[in-house]
């Protein structure tokens, strides 16, 4: 399911579990209501699930593959503090922002790639029809051609050796790698690093992600989770599979008997700042308060590198697509204008 669909379904299941409503009749009853697609099959086969007697964390486990990994555990994290419907508000917070990274994304490539595309047009027709007649004048008037025009008649009489294969070699093997890593949870992690180090867009993934999990982690302490099992809960609901890994580190350390803010300081998990607002609200006896604090922190750089990407994806590509057809105008037109207008005044 994409973002939006996840979305749709949580919020209904949230909006049900606030009301007071039993989900597997009210999930089924919204999957009759739903026109086709992946949404009315996985809601229909979760009310079939609740109703032949299954929990909803189990029934959520059942849909694996339609469904994130960590949803099951999220939904045990909710049950387990009696707030399902608040916990279940972390992941609709988290999918809508990635929803809208994505769609932003999308927009700011949008109008850049049509533009590429358009001059990509215009110099195949220049690669074919315009400079084969200087490659005429030039043989007529026994003129050397210049070694770039050379270079874009050879691309142009061998367009999908030298232009479409490597292109399609290379999302070849984006792809092929991206599945390969994502079948172990070691290449899981590799991926999950070489996405962080995206400029501008891994920290923003990032930090998306650390303000679900501590905000999830903040709403298990206030309702008197123990800290151990609170750890083991965010991260096993989180996406991130680093945050996950190093909360079981933590969960560890706090049950061998290290303090909070030992343990933060101690690990990755969490920035050194982070571990001493958490240390300090463990000593006052705020720590749920600091945690959602914290997650604020988190979001507002999520927000802040939004508007960045924004505002600086869309300027940074069309310089780059305007640099990259300014060069192959002047490789394909003027260049061999030039050469054979200084050849014949020799």
């Amino acid at each position: 399911m994409n973002a939006d669909e996840l979305v749709a379904l949580n919020e209904q299941i949230a909006a049900m579990a606030r009301a007071g409503l039993p989900l597997d009749e009210g999930l089924s009853s919204l999957a009759r209501e739903m026109g086709r697609g992946r949404l009315k099959t996985v809601t229909a086969a979760l009310g079939q699930d609740l109703q032949r007697g299954r929990s909803l964390p189990e029934a959520l486990e059942l849909r694996r593959d339609q469904l994130p990994p960590y949803y099951s555990s999220l939904a045990t994290a909710g049950i387990r503090t009696g707030r399902l419907p608040d916990v279940l508000c972390t992941l609709t917070d988290y999918a809508r922002t990635i929803a809208a990274t994505r769609s932003m994304i999308v927009e700011a490539l949008a109008y850049p790639t049509m533009i590429f595309c358009f001059g990509m047009l215009v110099f195949g027709f220049l690669a074919f029809v315009v400079i084969p007649q200087f490659e005429t004048i030039y043989l007529d008037f026994k003129l050397s051609i210049p070694p770039l025009t050379k270079f874009a008649l050879f691309v142009g009489r061998h367009p999908v050796q030298y232009v479409v294969m490597p292109v399609a070699i290379l999302i070849a093997v984006f792809v092929i790698v991206r599945f390969l890593l994502r079948r172990t949870h070691a290449g899981i992690r590799i991926w999950t690093r070489l996405v962080y180090s995206t400029p501008l867009l891994g920290s923003l993934i990032q930090s998306a992600r650390l303000a679900a999990f501590v905000d999830l982690l903040g709403v298990l302490v206030k309702y008197n989770v123990p800290l151990p099992e609170a750890f083991q809960l965010a991260g096993d609901a989180c996406s991130d599979p680093l945050i996950a890994d190093q909360s079981q580190d933590m969960r560890m350390r706090l049950e061998n008997g290290v303090s909070l803010g030992d343990a933060l300081a101690g690990g990755k998990l969490l920035p050194e700042w982070v571990a001493w607002m958490a240390k300090s609200g463990e000593r006052r006896g705020e720590l749920a308060e600091t945690l959602q604090q914290i997650a604020g922190v988190y979001r507002r750089h999520v927000e802040a590198r939004a508007n960045v990407l924004r505002n600086m994806l869309p300027s940074m590509l069309m310089i780059l697509v305007a640099g990259c057809l300014t060069m192959l105008f002047v490789v394909s037109l003027l260049l061999p204008l030039i050469a054979m207008i200084e050849g014949l005044s020799k």
